[in-house]
């Protein structure tokens, strides 16, 4: 059986800087509803924020880059495209072009999962507030369904508006000095998921003992958190410039998933929070052996 085209939604967004706006949110979920792909077409010298990178990952979109000679290439990858009628395709035997490898700090990212039992309190947005107060000094500025985030920053808020929504999922942007990103909340079998990926501030503002700190206060509250350097990001914004991928920093592990278990023993680990309810926070980069190859091991022993 021959499986049908499956045809695109097209999104044209020609501006400097390209941002998950209530139309380009639309279009994502008619496309997943529709059956089609999500297919923003931008400049080459536009960006696009963290917020709409990561819809776009979240919906299977694609970014594709038009440059000044009416050529396309995939805006992650910068793997050469071409249209054949019905959507943007790559182009036969084409390969990535090699990433940029010019020196830069890039920008933290926080990758955080954290459930909320049924039953308790549902405190959403306050994990966002702590991470925010810790990486900048100051508290979150601002939240709201879509780009630009319009409401003042409120965890109360917050929690009120995914509370409203429930059962359906929630997503929202939020905003802080320097560092952007967005929050899920899904009910789930056991309480409420709040997922949350927040870009900035640039690495090389960020001291280690910010990021140890940080740690040391989620290790009650999350399952798991992921920090990385991204060297592809600069004022929220990813260029369509390829770049090497994220460098793992550090992994937490909730008490929930460590339990009893030994940590791998070639793991740099430290213990955090209170006996018999510790997290475990691997402090990746030990020299041994890549950064990645070391998360690839903790992520198997899990």
């Amino acid at each position: 059986m021959v499986e049908p085209l499956r045809e695109a939604l097209v999104f044209e967004q020609f501006r400097t800087v390209v941002p998950a706006s209530p139309r380009l949110i639309d279009a994502a979920w008619a496309a997943v509803e529709s059956g089609r792909t999500l297919q923003v077409v931008t400049a080459e010298d536009s960006g696009i924020t963290y917020p709409l990178e990561k819809l776009l990952s979240e919906v299977g979109g694609e970014w594709v880059v038009r440059d000044g000679r009416g050529r396309h290439r995939e805006g992650l990858s910068g793997i050469p495209l071409t249209w054949n009628g019905g959507r943007f395709v790559r182009e036969p035997g084409a390969s990535p072009s090699p990433p940029d490898t010019t020196v830069g700090s890039g920008e933290v990212e926080v990758r955080i999962t954290a459930l909320h039992p049924a039953g308790q309190p549902l405190r959403l947005g306050e994990i966002v507030q702590a991470v925010v107060s810790v990486l900048t000094g100051t508290e979150p500025t601002g939240w709201g369904v879509a780009e630009p985030a319009t409401e003042p920053w409120s965890a109360a808020e917050v929690a009120a508006f995914c509370r409203d929504h429930a059962p359906e999922p929630s997503g929202l942007v939020v905003v802080g000095p320097g560092i952007t990103g967005r929050l899920r909340v899904s009910t789930v079998d056991g309480g409420v998921l709040e997922e949350i990926e927040l870009a900035g501030p640039a690495a090389g503002t960020v001291r280690q003992e910010a990021i140890e700190t940080l740690a040391t206060a989620l290790a009650p509250l999350v399952r798991q958190m992921l920090v990385t350097t991204h060297p592809g990001r600069r004022g929220g914004l990813r260029s369509s410039k390829p770049t090497l991928p994220a460098v793992p920093y550090g992994l937490l592990v909730g008490h929930e998933t460590v339990g009893a278990k030994e940590p791998p023993p070639a793991a740099e680990v430290k213990m955090l929070g209170m006996p018999g309810r510790e997290a475990a926070w691997f402090r990746l980069g030990s020299g041994r052996r890549s950064p990645s190859e070391e998360l690839d091991e903790i992520l198997r022993w899990l």
